[in-house]
């Protein structure tokens, strides 16, 4: 959002489950398209903060002017508190549409992302000029919109940006332009990209353009916030106060540490969600979804409970599995490929082998009922019952699960962790679906 509220220049302003995971194997091509693990991912606006105020009424354009010179200067007033009905009005009499990318319908200056993209769409960014006694010429409204596009298996990512001027009344400088550069620190190559300068723009006119920016290789996390800065001006003249900046696009790059001999770049702070089908995996889903309705914790389901997180570390998650499942543990041989399935996974923070227990038989239990002979196990053994007193305050549930349906859901957590790129205390959803 941006930080700065004011610019000008001289003549015009300047502008699991129960069976152990495998660890995540080295994704392969096809792993690039749409992730089979994931519900349907809805953006999520960005928690750091909302578009800023304006922080001056361009005094300090009128101080540098001297009061012999016209002079302009630039205001992003937030949409939030319905900024500026007649720019409004303006831009509709013009009819100029605004830029377009992944934020259209959230054009409210924030900042919004998935796991492998973030945009902003800004429309009330404005430039007014005056004369050299001060008195009103004329204005414009430009919008400004961003859109980075990552990739969880390369260090290097493209952005877009926009800027377009969507309403103006009076005059203007004839000679009006825009310059932009965006700014990554020392872990970016190149650390500094000029996508205009003193570029003419006109009403209607949209900028326009694509560039790559790549992680510089480490054996760590890197957390990716650009710094943009933008400037609106007669193009030539002599600036008078700094270009209006902003942030907020931040990011995580890693090399071989979510993923082991990958590369790639995810917003961390959007949460996944590992979707589970009861088509695909019958009493195993039924499982997850009657502990997040019975018992206290709700683990996983967005909305009521927290969201649960990646434990990376394969030892822990072994110790994990041998305390709930191995331990008091007589399997029902009444049920088909009967195994010890568990929830929260043993590859979680939230496995109930760290939060207090001391063997399985302290977890709520549970049993795959079966309904059909048909073959297909997820249509045989759809649902679970308990077994024994359940209080709801048990700290994980255990299940005699048919052992493909168990190990199923393994599978398309593994396959989460690839697709979205967690890394280790990383946060993701739990969705059963039908």
């Amino acid at each position: 959002m941006i930080r700065r509220m004011l610019a000008c220049g001289l003549a015009a302003g300047i502008l699991a489950f129960g069976a152990q995971p495998a660890s995540p194997a080295a994704p392969r091509p096809e792993d690039r398209t749409a992730p089979a693990a994931f519900a349907a991912p809805e953006k999520e606006r960005a928690p750091r903060g909302g578009p800023a105020e304006a922080t001056s009424t361009c005094e300090e354009a009128k101080e540098a002017a001297g009061g012999n010179r016209p002079y302009g200067c630039i205001t992003r007033i937030s949409s939030v508190r319905q900024a500026d009905a007649a720019s409004g009005s303006l831009r509709a009499a013009a009819g100029v549409p605004l830029p377009t990318n992944n934020c259209t319908g959230d054009e409210d200056g924030y900042w919004y992302a998935t796991r492998t993209w973030m945009c902003e769409i800004d429309p009330n960014v404005h430039y007014t000029y005056y004369d050299q006694n001060n008195k009103w010429l004329g204005a414009a409204t430009f919008a400004v919109a961003q859109q980075l596009d990552l990739d969880r298996l390369s260090l290097t990512w493209k952005e877009t940006d926009q800027v377009k001027m969507i309403a103006r009344e009076g005059t203007l400088p004839a000679n009006l332009s825009i310059s932009w550069t965006t700014e990554c620190k020392s872990a970016c190559a190149p650390n500094s990209t000029k996508v205009w300068e003193e570029q003419p723009v006109g009403l209607g006119q949209n900028l326009e353009k694509t560039y790559s920016v790549t992680n510089q290789p480490s054996q760590k996390y890197d957390f990716i916030d650009h710094t943009y800065k933008l400037d609106i001006h007669a193009a030539g003249t002599i600036p008078l106060t700094e270009p209006i900046t902003w942030s907020g696009s931040r990011f995580r790059c890693d090399s071989k540490q979510a993923l082991g001999n990958t590369s790639g770049c995810v917003v961390a702070w959007f949460t996944p969600t590992l979707s589970v089908s009861r088509a695909k995996f019958g009493s195993s889903a039924d499982m997850i979804a009657w502990a997040q309705k019975n018992l206290s914790g709700h683990w996983g389901l967005k909305g009521t409970g927290k969201p649960l997180s990646r434990l990376q570390n394969a030892q822990q998650q072994k110790d994990n599995r041998r305390r709930v499942c191995e331990t008091a543990w007589t399997p029902d041989q009444t049920v088909a490929e009967v195994t010890c399935d568990e929830f929260p996974f043993a590859s979680s923070y939230e496995s109930g082998a760290l939060n207090g227990i001391q063997n399985g038989s302290e977890c709520a239990q549970v049993k795959a009922v079966q309904k059909d002979s048909t073959g297909v196990l997820a249509t045989d053994w759809p649902t679970v019952t308990t077994i024994g007193t359940v209080t709801g305050k048990e700290v994980c549930v255990r299940g005699h699960i048919p052992s493909s349906l168990n190990t199923g859901v393994g599978s398309y957590y593994v396959k989460l962790i690839r697709e979205a790129r967690l890394a280790d205390k990383d946060e993701f959803w739990v969705q059963v679906t039908a």
